[in-house]
This record gives structure tokens, C-alpha cells and sequence, in this order.
């Protein structure tokens, strides 16, 4: 749940803070202004939101939140806030909010205006429900792949997103399948293939018999025993979003009607998860470090206790990497923190280029940073910590082309033993980061009981 305060309580104000109430996944911890009957503090008394008149920096200490937006289109209110020294919350500007606000206020329309033409059709409103009572990604990929199943009578199904930049597609969700099937989660769109032909697409494809497909090669899902699929591509505007799969382990025969009604499911789809997405910008900046743009710490908090969960529960691998950067106090005293904040936002990127899309990459202190990383055993977590040591003492960081190196400690979750905290898993990482550095520095230990 973010915590979000708001400054400025006029006809702006009163707009951000009526979307804000149509949302679970935030609450309003206050709002400040200096005028008594704005119409944003009139709103928040009758709700029973806390009101605060007067100058926000002096009741901004008393607040516990995540997120400030500054909505007064005063510049010296929004200089002040941005360039507070401490402060634990993230500022969006005005201008942020109401971009952010009318994209989401734009792809509800487009919602409501679907919603209109399913009409009497009873599953597909179930459907549409069941999405807009989604408040989490996970939540909307799984009510699509079980509105899919549902629509096409399949006992299985899956949901892909598509990352245009990799030209990968990223398994999110599946049901009715074993449990090895999550093992092949990212797979290439291969120029060509039959993954290409359904992005490319306008309507879903149905395959009643894939004995009649010569061409058709998936080992993965002839190994599960699909017979049958309907592929749809879930298709924006402006680019694909994803292909929604549902499968049967038997020949089908569909009705004329089937492609039809797949195309409004996958039209409700693509707003769904163009709406979480856009929810996601604002929920984001809580979670991201301003400095380097990568996770920060009170995610990391969130997401490795549902890691942690998963590994064990499916007895999947799970390894962290912690990261040092070596000397980095000389760097600051040499170059000055200028250079020190440009040379952290650069190795960041570097690794973050060198990771698959599915690891989480997080400051975790000053010049630490933390990559938690799925499906990874110990072996292959000590391979990539060495590709990223290399990358980081050979690339070109500082003013004078001075080479920084970094420290790295491996852990991974062991079966078979006592399974750690999240905060002890993390300590462990963090005595093997501390062996490398006491011997030496720009190396890779592994934690050891």
C-alpha cells in the first residue's frame, strides 16, 4: 500500500484526490493548503481524509508517506520540496501527476466503452469484473488467463509479455500445466516462427488439431500434450503487449463465433494490463531509487519475501548478489560527489544491461547494490557475478577513464536445511561480500556454513 500526502488542495488537487479514492492500492494520509475552503480540502473533510492548513514543510516532518505530490504550481514550492536534504518520501510534480492521471482516465473510457458492446454476454462480463476488481499485475494476468479457459472451455492457458527491446516473450502466468513448465519462462520471437506470424496478427488463431500442423515444433508443448490452442495476440495501439494461450490435451472443434469473442476478451485485456501499467509509473515511484532509477531498498523488502515463498514452495533455485563498489570514498574525495552520483547511475545501467528480465536489480546502500535473481542456483549465480565484475572493472566510469572495481558476495537458498530469513539470506551475502573484500577486493566469494 503507498502512502501518498498532497500539497495543494485546489480545483487540480481536488481532481488527483478523487482518482486517488477509486483505488485500494493507495491511501491518503493528508493534504495541505494554505487556503481553508479549497475545494480539495473540502472534499477531504466530508471522507474523513486528515486536512492540514499552512505551510507544508512544517507539517511534512509530522507525516509518514511514501509519496508527495506537489500540486500548487508555485516553483518555489516544488524547488523546496525537490531539494529537501533528508527525507524519506519521493515528490511527483504536477505535471507528472495529470499526465499519468489522463492516460488512466483515457484507457478507462476505452474500458467503459468495451464494457458497452459485451452486452448480454454473460462470460465476457464476468470477465470484465473480474479485471477491474484486479489491483496487482499478478492479479489482472491471472483473471485473463482464467477469462480465457472459461470463454474457450480449455482445461489450460498461459500469458506472455512481450519485451520489445530483448524480442523476448516473458511467461507471467499459467494454469493447467506441470510444474516444469515455468522452467522455460523467457523464449526469443524467432524471425519467422510461429510466436512472429501471432504478434503480426490481428485475430486470434485457432489450431483445432496440431497433427495437422506439420510445421508446428513447440517441444515444450508437445512434451505438456497439448492437442489444441487458440492463440490471441494482445495487440495496443501502438505495439504487441503480450499473446494470451489457452490449450486442451484433446483435438477441438470451435465455433464460428469463438474468434469473435477472443478478439473482445483480448481487447479487454490489452486495456487491463495497459491500465496496471499505468498505475504501476505511479507505484513505482515509491520504489525506485531517484539517483540510479533501480528498485530501492523498501521493495527489495517487498518482493524477497515472495521469492523467497515461491522458491521454496516449487523447490526452485533463488541466489542474491550483493555488490560493493571498492575505494568509492576515494572516488567521492577525488572527483567530487558529482562524478561519485554519474559513475553510480552508470554501473547500474551496466548491470541492469547484463541481467535477464526477470532479476531485480536494487540499491541497497550507498555504493551497495543488490540483485536478487530467480531460477538461479549457485553455480550460475557466481558465472554472472564474474561476467559483472569483469564488465564493471573494465568499462570506463570516472573523469580521468580511472577504472573502479567492485566486491561480490553469492548466496543461494540450500534444501535440505534449516531455510533462512530474508533477512539472514541477505546477511549472508553480505559475509561473503565482506570474505571478497578482506582478501583483497575486486573478487566473488560464496557463502559457506
Amino acid at each position: 500500500m503507498v502512502r501518498i500526502f498532497l500539497i495543494g488542495a485546489g480545483r487540480g488537487g481536488k481532481t488527483v484526490l478523487t482518482r486517488l479514492l477509486n483505488y485500494k492500492s493507495f491511501t491518503v494520509v493528508g493534504i495541505v493548503d494554505l487556503n481553508p475552503e479549497a475545494p480539495g480540502i473540502r472534499l477531504a473533510r466530508e471522507v474523513g481524509i486528515p486536512t492540514f492548513i499552512g505551510d507544508p514543510f512544517s507539517i511534512l516532518p509530522k507525516i509518514n508517506t511514501d509519496l508527495v505530490f506537489e500540486l500548487t504550481g508555485d516553483p518555489e514550492v516544488r524547488s523546496r520540496l525537490v531539494n529537501l536534504t533528508e527525507r524519506s518520501f519521493d515528490v511527483v510534480t504536477g505535471q507528472a501527476t495529470y499526465l499519468l492521471w489522463d492516460v488512466i482516465r483515457d484507457l478507462e473510457e476505452q474500458e467503459s466503452r468495451v464494457r458497452q458492446r459485451l452486452g448480454e454476454q454473460k462470460i465476457l462480463s464476468e470477465i470484465s469484473l473480474m479485471l477491474s476488481r484486479s489491483e496487482t499485475p499478478d492479479q489482472v494476468f491471472e483473471a485473463i488467463v482464467t477469462g480465457g479457459m472459461r470463454m474457450t472451455e480449455m482445461p489450460a492457458g498461459s500469458l506472455s509479455i512481450y519485451n520489445k527491446e530483448r524480442q523476448e516473450l516473458f511467461l507471467v502466468t499459467t494454469k493447467g500445466f506441470s510444474s516444469t513448465f515455468y522452467d522455460n519462462s523467457v523464449y526469443p520471437v524467432r524471425r519467422g516462427g510461429l510466436t512472429e506470424h501471432i504478434l503480426s496478427q490481428k485475430a486470434p488463431i485457432l489450431i483445432g488439431n496440431i497433427a495437422d500442423h506439420p510445421s508446428f515444433n513447440n517441444p515444450i508443448l508437445i512434451k505438456e500434450g497439448v492437442c489444441s490452442l487458440i492463440a490471441v495476440p494482445l495487440i495496443s495501439e501502438k505495439e504487441p503487449l503480450g499473446i494470451l494461450y489457452t490449450d486442451d490435451f484433446k483435438p477441438r472443434t470451435f465455433t464460428p463465433t469463438m474468434s469473435e469473442a477472443l478478439s473482445m476478451l483480448g481487447t479487454q485485456a490489452v486495456i487491463a494490463i495497459q491500465k496496471q501499467q499505468a498505475f504501476e509509473q505511479i507505484k513505482n515511484l515509491s520504489v525506485r531509487d531517484p539517483l540510479t532509477g533501480i528498485f530501492n531498498r523498501r521493495y527489495l523488502n517487498e518482493i524477497i519475501v515472495t521469492e523467497m515463498d515461491r522458491a521454496s514452495r516449487l523447490r526452485h533455485p533463488l541466489s542474491i548478489l550483493m555488490i560493493d563498489i571498492d575505494y568509492f570514498k576515494k572516488v567521492n574525495d577525488q572527483f567530487g560527489h558529482p562524478a561519485g552520483d554519474q559513475a553510480l547511475h552508470d554501473l547500474a545501467r551496466l548491470f541492469g544491461s547484463m541481467m535477464r528480465p526477470y532479476d531485480t536489480l536494487t540499491r541497497y546502500g550507498g555504493e551497495e547494490f543488490l540483485i536478487l535473481m530467480p531460477e538461479t542456483d549457485r553455480k550460475k549465480a557466481i558465472v554472472l557475478a564474474e561476467r559483472l565484475r569483469a564488465a564493471a572493472s573494465s568499462a570506463r566510469l570516472l573523469p580521468d577513464d580511472t577504472l573502479l572495481t567492485c566486491s561480490f558476495g553469492v548466496s543461494t537458498l540450500l534444501w535440505g536445511v534449516p531455510q533462512p530469513t530474508p533477512t539472514e539470506f541477505i546477511s549472508q551475502a553480505d559475509q561473503a561480500l565482506y570474505r571478497a573484500k578482506e582478501s583483497g577486493r575486486n573478487r566473488v566469494f560464496s557463502f559457506s556454513t
